[in-house]
């Protein structure tokens, strides 16, 4: 992904270091106690090119610190030995730099005393997440949901990265009402948590509203805001009013099967969810009105929904599907299993806005860009309606957050539109 610099080319360290040859024993300090003010990474700007940033990560030896790695977790390397970072002479202080686009956004972990051992699997890399840490340094974390473990990570926003200014309530902007429920299905014998916001002004009479489903609901609620960034869409005529049904698995493992073409889950939704969402709201039913979405497993879902129902999901949203699917190797089920079906099958009236990160390159034993352009390609071949996007980041919701507004404005040409 990125290389190392393994020369020391930050000038604020070079600063230190000829600092500390002189004899000034506060210069560590100060350095600590100036980034502790500001906050971690450290970041510079050197030379003329300002279409990159230096990023120095930076860590203080407590006494027992025998390596350091910088993971960027969301678009991890297979060696994670290549990461680690490198003491600064006669100091206690360890770092790694990088030159790094400056409209870089994404997030990273630290991994103390790391057992530098190549990742052999993605389930193996997986399973080494708990152990990571955030960056002391760096005051602007985000919780996310690991593979089944609560997990915080660091962010690093470098000067130029996209503003996400949609996601930030403003006053004066009419909120929606979000209201939460937990469902039993009878279909596939698991609980879900099923949160569904309505918009301000919210009717039960005149004309139904659009509806949109997107998986992963929980996440996207409290992590990416998505119910302001529809006040906020709405409020300056951008889109329709829209009911947001967040659906959310019980857990990971249930999630991880649900999501991945699996039929009773579209059973699910199309006998038990959906009829119960049109019971209780003011939902149009027509196709061409409904948006499902997701990201990752949850954008797989999307499409596989749409494909087996295109009579009820007309409008899909994947952020960075996992068109890949299965993983390498899995018994009787061929590579890229959906994208094969919509190469063998006629066109259907679905529409796609789709995009995936630059920096979801291959991990370990599948690669999910190559996945993503291959998919595009054969809806493109099939003459389906394709909005397509690549942005600087990773498999990341700290990106997703943001670009979810493109998403769902690549439906809406016209504010005063339908999603049709």
């Amino acid at each position: 992904m990125f290389a190392p610099e393994r020369s020391l080319v930050s000038p604020r360290l070079t600063q230190v270091v000829k600092a500390v040859e002189a004899g000034d024993g506060d210069a560590v300090d100060e350095l600590w106690h100036e980034v502790a003010e500001s906050g971690g990474p450290l970041m510079e700007q050197v030379g003329d090119d300002d279409s990159r940033t230096l990023v120095t990560f930076l860590w203080r030896d407590p006494g027992d610190t025998h390596n350091v790695l910088v993971l960027f977790y969301s678009a991890p390397d297979g060696d994670p030995g290549d990461t680690r970072m490198s003491r600064v002479p006669s100091t206690d202080i360890w770092y790694v730099s990088y030159f790094l686009p400056s409209h870089l956004r994404t997030t990273y972990l630290l991994s103390v005393n790391d057992p530098l051992k190549p990742f052999a699997s993605y389930a193996d890399m997986i399973s080494r997440v708990p152990s990571y840490r955030h960056d002391p340094l760096n005051p602007r974390q985000h919780s996310i949901l690991g593979q089944g473990v609560g997990l915080t990570v660091s962010v690093l926003e470098l000067p130029e990265a996209p503003k996400q200014p949609w996601n930030i309530p403003r006053r004066g902007v009419p909120k929606g009402e979000t209201h939460m429920h937990t469902m039993e299905s009878s279909i596939l014998r698991t609980q879900h948590h099923v949160s569904v916001y309505t918009p301000p002004g919210y009717r039960t009479d005149g004309e139904p509203y659009n509806v949109f489903l997107l998986f992963d609901g929980w996440a996207y609620y409290n992590f990416a805001a998505v119910t302001t960034l529809l006040d906020n869409l709405l409020h300056v005529g951008r889109i329709p009013p829209y009911v947001l049904v967040m659906h959310s698995n019980a857990d990971q493992e249930t999630r991880a099967r649900e999501l991945t073409c699996h039929q009773p889950f579209v059973d699910f939704l199309n006998h038990e969810l959906m009829p119960w969402v049109d019971e209780n709201y003011h939902i149009a039913s027509d196709p061409a009105r409904t948006v499902v979405g997701g990201s990752c497993f949850g954008g797989l879902a999307a499409v596989y929904a749409a494909f087996t129902t295109p009579e009820r999901f007309g409008n899909v949203i994947s952020q960075s599907g996992s068109f890949w699917w299965p993983e390498k190797g899995t018994p009787d089920i061929e590579d890229e299993w959906l994208t094969r079906q919509f190469e063998r099958n006629p066109r259907l009236p679905i529409r796609f806005s789709l995009e995936i990160g630059s920096l979801e390159r291959a991990i370990v034993d599948y690669d999910p860009m190559t996945a993503h352009q291959t998919f595009r390609d054969v809806l493109r071949d099939k003459g389906y309606e394709v909005d397509y996007s690549e942005y600087m980041g990773g498999h990341d919701l700290i990106c997703w957050r943001g670009s979810m507004v493109d998403r769902l404005l690549a439906f809406h040409s016209d504010p005063k539109d339908q999603v049709r």
